[in-house]
């Protein structure tokens, strides 16, 4: 595992105290005993101030290479370790890069600062920052971009990241800046994270739309780099949007519609949706009847042929269109004519049966 920053000082420490170390016992060992040895062998003091001399040559140089090893060897370490650190951060540089999810990592530490100003003063910050515009306004243009992926600048439809960083006032539309404000609250509260759906603008005046998530440092001198991702939903919520507008129109047809998985073998196909029209048809509420079978309004007097028709027809990725006896849900029968169609998917693949029902009782 590659050290990370705060790692470092702490490795150096443990460096320098083991060299320190080894020097200190090495060196003293040298005084304490090399004096006593050089007494049993040589008694003359003309020689024994030569070999004195010659001894303390000799240290300097013992000490001087062994000062050499020892820095040599962990110098060789910590390039070894810079080396590892340079190679996992550009993996993590491609894998930023290639992401499929929008990466900016930005300096949130001046804003931090003045977060730490403003929770001093005491007081309801929310309603603050409600009250006072132009202090959101400074906080917001004090969060410097410091980089951001190729998933970024494809999002906002920028061409380059300047192009981006000097349109960044018109991304962030004055209706979601509400979204902005829980964020400076969660930072203030101390929670772990945020997370919050917006509204954005591309460079080109589009509408997007985006989870924006962030972690929050328990530390305040980690705020110079936050990573914070933005997950594209706009595709999500138009199809969210067109299922809602479909699902309300089909609320106000008079026809009673009906959409069932596409299994025909027993148990199903199963009603996964009905109308309201359906329930003053039938009696049976979408709640009663979701899960369930269609066979729910089938009796005594219904026609099996009519049903085998339908099977067959259905198998056959084919419409049907037909009468028959259907029952209420108090037990009363009524005449119904209905047309059935299969939904297919961009595989040919059947994925649900939509059955369009209107009661002909009076007309017959």
């Amino acid at each position: 595992m590659v050290p990370s920053d705060v790692a470092y000082p702490a490795m150096f420490r443990r460096m320098a105290n083991k060299i320190a170390l080894i020097y200190l016992i090495v060196g003293g060992g040298w005084i304490l005993f090399s004096d006593r040895i050089l007494s049993w062998f040589v008694t003359g003091a003309d020689a024994l101030t030569t070999l004195q001399t010659v001894k303390g040559w000799l240290f300097i140089i013992v000490t001087d290479l062994l000062l050499y090893v020892l820095l040599l060897r962990n110098l060789s370490k910590i390039e070894h370790e810079i080396v590892l650190r340079g190679e996992s951060e550009n993996r993590a540089q491609a894998i930023l890069m290639t992401v499929p999810v929008s990466i900016v990592e930005v300096d949130l530490a001046a804003l931090k600062e003045e977060l730490d100003l403003l929770k001093k003063q005491g007081g309801d910050l929310e309603q603050y920052l409600a009250a006072n515009p132009e202090v959101m306004d400074r906080l917001l243009h004090s969060v410097t971009v410091k980089s951001m992926n190729s998933k970024t600048l494809e999002f906002f439809e920028a061409e380059s990241p300047s192009r981006l960083l000097d349109g960044l006032g018109r991304i962030f539309p004055s209706e979601s800046l509400f979204i902005f404000r829980d964020a400076l609250l969660a930072i203030v509260t101390g929670k772990e994270c945020f997370q919050a759906e917006v509204k954005l603008t591309s460079l080109r005046g589009e509408s997007r739309c985006g989870i924006i998530s962030m972690a929050i440092p328990p530390l305040k001198s980690r705020f110079a780099n936050i990573p914070l991702s933005i997950t594209d939903i706009t595709e999500r919520k138009k199809i969210e949007e067109n299922l809602l507008l479909f699902q309300l129109t089909l609320q106000q047809v008079e026809e009673g519609i009906t959409i069932t998985t596409a299994q025909l073998e027993y148990p199903g196909p199963e009603i996964v949706y009905v109308n309201a029209a359906f329930t003053r048809m039938t009696g049976y509420t979408a709640e009663e009847v979701i899960g369930l079978t269609p066979r729910i309004l089938q009796g005594p007097k219904t026609d099996r042929s009519i049903l085998d028709q339908v099977r067959q027809a259905l198998w056959q990725r084919q419409v049907f269109r037909g009468e028959t006896v259907n029952y209420r849900k108090d037990g009363s029968e009524f005449l119904m004519e209905w047309y059935v169609v299969p939904l297919v998917n961009s595989k040919f693949q059947v994925t649900n049966f939509v059955a369009v029902q209107r009661e002909i009782t009076p007309k017959k």
